[in-house]
This record gives C-alpha cells, sequence and structure tokens, in this order.
C-alpha cells in the first residue's frame, strides 16, 4: 500500500520531478523510472579477458542517436579510481597490493566484459547498437583464470608492474602452536577442497538513474544498492572528489542482491558524471550478459586443510592453506571475505584448540571477486565439516558421535574460540540432537537398502554451522576499535494515527519493513499497519550502514529502540508540563503514560494533542553504536539418492534446525532459510561457473550453461527453530539471512560423499568436490569401477 503524502515532509511538489518523487517514495524499482528527456548509457566491453586497447573509433556522427562517446582519455584526471578499503597486512608485514580500478580500461583490459567506452543516446536501442558496432582494436594477450595457475611464476601478468599476480598473504594464528599441536596428535587428517565460483544473478540486474539540478547544484543517483550512505560517499568522497552533501542517492524496490549491489561500480559514476555533463537524466540497465562479465562473483577458493585429533577423536587443531581468487580487478571489500570475515570462523562451533591458517589472494584474468551470501563464513564452514566428515571415516567414528564429542557445551558459555571469537550463547548440542531425530538418523540404513534394492546410493549429511553476524569485524578494519552504527528516524503525523520511519539499513526484497513495523509499534503501543517504514534514502538520515553480513535486525531494532525511548522522553516532558507535574511522577506502563493520579494516555493519544503546525515535538532521530556481534548457528542434515547410470542426484529430504535468538517474525526467518539453504544447494550442485583456462572468458555466461537450483527439484525443507536468546542486544535476536549458504553445500556434499563411499564400502579414491553435477559424479562412479579390484 503506498504511504500517504503528508509522511513525507521533504516532497517539494512543485521543485521536485514526478519520477524523482516516485523514486523517493520507494514503491517501484529503478528500472520502472523513465524520466522525461531521458537519454540512456550502453557501454563497449571487451570480449578478451587479457588484451592491449589499440584504438577505439570515437566518432560520434558514425552512429544514429548518439550524443556522447565517452573513452578513458575523456575523463578528468582528478577522479580517483574505486577504492578497495579494506586493509590487508601481509605476513612479511608490508601491505597488500593496490592497483587501481579505473572507470574505464586504460590502454589495457584485464577481463571479459571490462568497459572500453560509455555511449550515449536518445534511446536505449540506439544506444546498444551503437556500442556493438563501435570499432577498437585489441591485441590479445596471454590470460590467466585459475588462482592456483596465476601462482605460477611464468602466469601471465595480470598487473605487469606487479612483481608476481599476488595481492595479500596473509595469516591468522599460532603457526608454532598449530605445528606442536600436529606433531602430537594421534591421527591428522588431511583434505583438499574446491569452493567453487559462483554467479550472483540476482532477478534485477544493476541499474541506475542519474539527473543533475543545475538549479540547485545538486545531483540525484537513483540505483539498486545495499546501502544509499556508503554509494553516496564512495562515489562523491572518494572518486569524484565532491562534497557528499552535493549528491542524493535513492534506492527504491530492490529485486535481490545476495551481497553483489553492496558495491560501486563505473557504471554508476559514469552515468551520473554523463548526467551531469549533458544536463539531462541518463539512464542504464545491465543486460543479463553484462551481468554475468561484470558483477561481482562469489567464493573461488583452493584449500589444503587439515585436522589434529587426539587418541579418543578430541580436536585439538586445524590447519588450513587457501588460494582466493580476487579477480582482474580489487572490489570494495574483496580481501575482506577470505580473510578477517572468514578465517576466524574456522573453529566452527567446536572446542578447537588452535587454528592456523594462511590466505594468500590472487588476481586472475576475470571479474571482480567479493562478498556473496556468507561473506566467508561458508567457506570457513565447509572447510570445518568436511573435515569431521574426512576424520570419522578415517578414524573409524560415527560422524555425529565425533561432532558430539567436540562441540561447544551450554557450560562452555561465554566460549572464546581459538581464533579469539567470543560466544554468548548457543544451542550446538540441542540442535544436532534435534537434527538427528527428525532426520532419522538411526533409521538410515533401512532406507539406504531400500534405495540398494532399486539400484541407488544413498547417503545422509550433516553440518553444524556458527556464523559471526553484525559488521563488527569489517567495522574494526575501518579504524581501531571500530564499532558499526546505525539510524532511525521517527516522524509523528499531526492526527497521531501515524508515524513515518526512516531505517539507515536497507532491504532487498527479504520484508525487513514488516519486521521493523512490528517492533516499532510495539514499543510505540500502535498497530504495525499505522508504522510506513521508508530506506534508501540519503536526504533523510545524516547517516546509515545499509545491509549486509545478516545484522539488519541487530542494528535496525537497536536503532528504532532507541529512537522511541528518546521520542517516549519526549512525550513525558511533554506530558508533564501539560499536566503540571513534575516528569519523574509519570510513568510509561505497556506503552500508555500515566500519573499517580490515575490519567493515562497512550503514545497516539500524546502525539495528536501535542501536534502543531511546525514539526512534531516528538520527532527523533537517533544514531546508535552496536556494541557487540551475534552468532545464529544451527545444525542441518540433508540426505540424498544418487543414480550410478546417470550421476543424478536427487535430495530426498533436508532437516535445519536453526538458533537465532528471539525472531521477530517466523515467517520471514523461515524464507530466509529456504532462499540460503536453495542457494547453498545450487552451489553444491549446480552452479559450475567456468572460465575456458586459454582465453580467460567465461564458458557459462547464460542460464542455459549456468544452472540455477530450480524449485521442483528441491524438497520440502524441516525447519525448526531453538531460541538460545542472545545476551548482547535488546530482543535478544541473532542473524538468520545467510545461515542457509553455510549450513546447506557442506550438509549436501558430506552427504553425497557418504553415498558414493558406501558403492566400494571403502572410501573413493578422489573425493567430492562442488559443483557436484550429474557428470562428476558420474565420472567419479566410474573411476572408483576401474580401480576396483
Amino acid at each position: 500500500m503506498q504511504p500517504p503524502m503528508d509522511l513525507d515532509p521533504d516532497v517539494d511538489a512543485v521543485r521536485d520531478p514526478a519520477w524523482l518523487v516516485q523514486a523517493r517514495e520507494g514503491w517501484c524499482h529503478t528500472d520502472d523510472l523513465l524520466p522525461p528527456g531521458c537519454l540512456h548509457a550502453a557501454f563497449v566491453r571487451s570480449p578478451h579477458a587479457s588484451a592491449l586497447i589499440e584504438s577505439v573509433d570515437a566518432d560520434v556522427h558514425a552512429h544514429d542517436g548518439v550524443v556522447a562517446i565517452v573513452t578513458a582519455a575523456d575523463l578528468p584526471p582528478e577522479w580517483r579510481p574505486i577504492p578497495c578499503i579494506v586493509p590487508v597486512t601481509n605476513r612479511d608485514g608490508s601491505q597488500r597490493a593496490d592497483p587501481p580500478r579505473t572507470l574505464l580500461a586504460r590502454e589495457r583490459v584485464r577481463h571479459e566484459g571490462e568497459a572500453v567506452a560509455m555511449v550515449i543516446a536518445r534511446s536505449a536501442l540506439q544506444a546498444r547498437r551503437a556500442a556493438s558496432r563501435l570499432a577498437v582494436r585489441y591485441r590479445v594477450l596471454p590470460a590467466v583464470s585459475d588462482a592456483q595457475a596465476a601462482l605460477d611464476e611464468q602466469a601471465p601478468r595480470v598487473w605487469p608492474g606487479m612483481p608476481s599476480n599476488v595481492c595479500f598473504d596473509w595469516e591468522l594464528g599460532d603457526r608454532l602452536k598449530s605445528d606442536a599441536a600436529f606433531a602430537s596428535a594421534a591421527h591428522v587428517v588431511r583434505l583438499s577442497l574446491r569452493n567453487n565460483r559462483v554467479v550472483v544473478a540476482p532477478l534485477e540486474t544493476r541499474n541506475a538513474i542519474a539527473w543533475h539540478d543545475s538549479r540547485h547544484g545538486r545531483s540525484v543517483l537513483v540505483t539498486a544498492t545495499q546501502g544509499v550512505h556508503w554509494t553516496r560517499d564512495v562515489i562523491a568522497r572518494d572518486v569524484l572528489g565532491i562534497d557528499p552533501g552535493a549528491l542524493e542517492v535513492i534506492t527504491p524496490q530492490v529485486g535481490g542482491s545476495f551481497g553483489a549491489k553492496i558495491f560501486v561500480y563505473p557504471e554508476q559514476v559514469l552515468v551520473l558524471a554523463a548526467a551531469r555533463r549533458l544536463g539531462l537524466p541518463v539512464k542504464w540497465s545491465a543486460s543479463r550478459t553484462e551481468a554475468f562479465l561484470t558483477d561481482t562473483q562469489g567464493r573461488d577458493h583452493h584449500t589444503c586443510a587439515s585436522m589434529a585429533l587426539d587418541e579418543e577423536g578430541r580436536m585439538l587443531a586445524v590447519s588450513a592453506e587457501t588460494v582466493a581468487n580476487l579477480g582482474a580487478h580489487l572490489s570494495n571489500y574483496a580481501p575482506f571475505n577470505a580473510t578477517t570475515c572468514g578465517a576466524p570462523l574456522l573453529g566452527g562451533c567446536y572446542r578447537i584448540g588452535s587454528v592456523y591458517t594462511r590466505v594468500r589472494g590472487l588476481f586472475t584474468h576475470t571479474p571482480p571477486v567479493d562478498s556473496y551470501r556468507g561473506a566467508g563464513r561458508p567457506e570457513a564452514n565447509y572447510v570445518v565439516e568436511r573435515l569431521i566428515d574426512e576424520a570419522a571415516r578415517q578414524i573409524g567414528m560415527d560422524r555425529a558421535e565425533l561432532r558430539r564429542r567436540n562441540l561447544i557445551r551450554a557450560e562452555d558459555f561465554p566460549f572464546t574460540t581459538a581464533t579469539g571469537l567470543c560466544i554468548d550463547s548457543g544451542m550446538f548440542q540441542q540442535n544436532m540432537a534435534q537434527a538427528l531425530e527428525v532426520a532419522d538418523y538411526a533409521g538410515f540404513e533401512r532406507r539406504r537398502s531400500a534405495s540398494a534394492a532399486q539400484g541407488r546410493l544413498r547417503g545422509i549429511g550433516l553440518a553444524n554451522f556458527v556464523e559471526a553476524n553484525g559488521g563488527m569485524a569489517l567495522a574494526r578494519l575501518m579504524e581501531p576499535g571500530g564499532k558499526p552504527r546505525e539510524t532511525a528516524r521517527l516522524s509523528f503525523v499531526a492526527s497521531g494515527t501515524r508515524v513515518r520511519l526512516d531505517i539507515g539499513t536497507q532491504g532487498s526484497g527479504q520484508g525487513h519493513a514488516l519486521a521493523y513495523a512490528r517492533i516499532a509499534g510495539e514499543a510505540l503501543g500502535m498497530p504495525a499497519e499505522c508504522i510506513d517504514v521508508f530506506q534508501g534514502r540519503t536526504d533523510r538520515l545524516a547517516q546509515g550502514t545499509g545491509t549486509g553480513g545478516s545484522k539488519s535486525m541487530l542494528s535496525g531494532s537497536t536503532a528504532i529502540l532507541q529512537a522511541v525511548g528518546q521520542a517516549r522522553e519526549k512525550a513525558r516532558q511533554w506530558a508533564a508540563a501539560d499536566w503540571g507535574v513534575p516528569a519523574p511522577s509519570l510513568e510509561w506502563r505497556n506503552a500508555v503514560l500515566s500519573d499517580a493520579r490515575g490519567r493515562a494516555m497512550s503514545m497516539a493519544d500524546l502525539a495528536r494533542l501535542a501536534a502543531g503546525p511546525a514539526l512534531h515535538p516528538f520527532d527523533q532521530e537517533s544514531t546508535v553504536t552496536i556494541p557487540t556481534g551475534t552468532y545464529g548457528n544451527g545444525c542441518h542434515a540433508c540426505e540424498v539418492e544418487v543414480d550410478p547410470a546417470t550421476g543424478e542426484c536427487r535430495i530426498a529430504a533436508y532437516v535445519a534446525v536453526n538458533d537465532f535468538g528471539t525472531i521477530v517474525m517466523p515467517t520471514l526467518a523461515e524464507a530466509q532459510l529456504h532462499g540460503g539453504i536453495a542457494q547453498g544447494i545450487g552451489q553444491a550442485l549446480h552452479e559450475d561457473c567456468r572460465f575456458d583456462p586459454g582465453t580467460g572468458q567465461l564458458e557459462t555466461a547464460d542460464f542455459g550453461r549456468y544452472h540455477l537450483p530450480q524449485a521442483s527439484r528441491l524438497p520440502r525443507f524441516d525447519i525448526r527453530f531453538n531460541g538460545a536468546r542472545c545476551t548482547t542486544n535488546p530482543l535478544g535476536l541473532k542473524g538468520c539471512g545467510e545461515a542457509g549458504t553455510s549450513a546447506a553445500p557442506p550438509a549436501v556434499i558430506n552427504a553425497l560423499q557418504h553415498a558414493l563411499d558406501s558403492r566400494m564400502h571403502a572410501q573413493m579414491p578422489e573425493r567430492v568436490q562442488m559443483p557436484a553435477t550429474a557428470g562428476q559424479l558420474w565420472r567419479l562412479l566410474h573411476a572408483t569401477q576401474e580401480v576396483s579390484p
């Protein structure tokens, strides 16, 4: 339902064009908007992964409807590259490499799809046609797309001025302590793992509409993001060198993001620059092919991992060496995922004595890699859970029993992991016990026998998980001791019947607004339907941190409750003056203000009486600091059936038991789990992002070759919630949005490995890797037959 216009005091129907008012109201997607007189942008993109640019034909008059063609040579020299904001200190004390990410390629292209020029035309079709026909001469160079291959000293250099393709060489933990634990261990398990690259593929592609209001000296950018304030500050302050106050960024409805729309991209800056230069609105929307080639992608790790255990199966140490593919350019957070965000989770939810990890980030001739739903935490959890299954096989112990012996216990809280994370609460033992019961773990052999009678292989897999949520690690990187912040603003309507809530977090389809309305409504004593929630506007809030890291309910609710508390105090002071009593004699009880004489009023009644011609006296904007993050956790169990004749895998059952503390809206939490599990299954079984090893070109650049999970091939997810109230925030909640992607891949692959191992009643010579497509499984099964005696 569209909110009433009197809820937006910033709307100026005379000054602001109708399309801009519509964008600010937020009840549309960016591509739904078409400003009058709008020009359209298209980009000339390299067909090569590595090449020198010898010439660009930028003759505007050669193309119908074209009003401008922009190349790197046309950009002002004072404009700076898009920054990577994450510092990394190498093992030797030096800092990571920091090559420039320019808005358009200069002299050389470094991945297929990199923009060489921008075309501005009077229609989208004219712009695309001109871009496809614009002549660019390239001299093709050798390319490298695999991070392990890029380690070779003879590999083509992505950045010729660098001594190698290594961007950083980082470590976490005490290597000497780790080595000692391995030396004294009764059992040592080693495993080589691939965490495959994924294409993010949100339903809505990236986009931007820019307009420059020369009369008032301001620019407006409407674009799908996960945080308008971040986008504004990077573009204005870091790239263009202008006052962020001169740029308004608006994000209306967003059709999915999964991390990819956190980041600033060249197209957003260039469309804005074109609008400022030409004096007309300029619009761009990516095609699906452009999205495949230019959106940030996710994962892409090669890890050699080891686990040390004593005679009784207690986990002494975990060690991991990871080679992480960063792509050709550093995206804004790129080094963060494999290092400070993910690596501390290598202890999982277990009492592991020591953790050591070394991570090398490599440049390759591929699109940039950055945060994808979970951002390093699913990668770490995958390593731990695969290692545990491998250890159980090698030492002859039941996989559930090995986990049970090492899980953090209730009496251990607060528990500090080997990597320094302080976990305040969790239902680890209970989660796994319930998952085993619901999945009928004890009765699995009966089902395996039934499958075998039909010529099929059956396996069951487990995966515990814990996630560090709240954005704490990133805030500490930005400044020593830094903490995340969030802002909420309450605006009361004169009638007292409605409240406008502006919030600095942003949804991209999760339903945040429904949860925020419930939280604010309960605190104010008003129905949730009377709270109108707005997100994605820099003109309404001084600051906001957007969404990411499963932190929106934590940070958003904390800001809302503080704003409500301060608004209630304003109401109490107003009532004290109006009633002629001391303010300390008035008390809020169940959202009703009362005094000792029995006089009582609701917030809505007080707001109606206090309203005047100016701003409402109860209006409140509050910015809060989030002191501590949360640790959502759970246990997932997956059962699969494999047809040896085809390699096809069917997920027969999936159970997810989760501890997310207090759950504001269970239907939304369950929906987030559905989506995360489906994406995790997609990565485990289907999503095969491949580059030609010779040319570096993407071989799976459309949905005909890159396969997303289909609802028809997914089982009914049996989702259960355990609620250990979090002790570090007012509502006791924990992050849940990315949990499915942490648990599903290891649960699925552990189940597959269990199924395939049963064929020979022994371990297969090669371990299952993601994506476990039908072709890969068929090859593994036939390889097993060939080595069978």
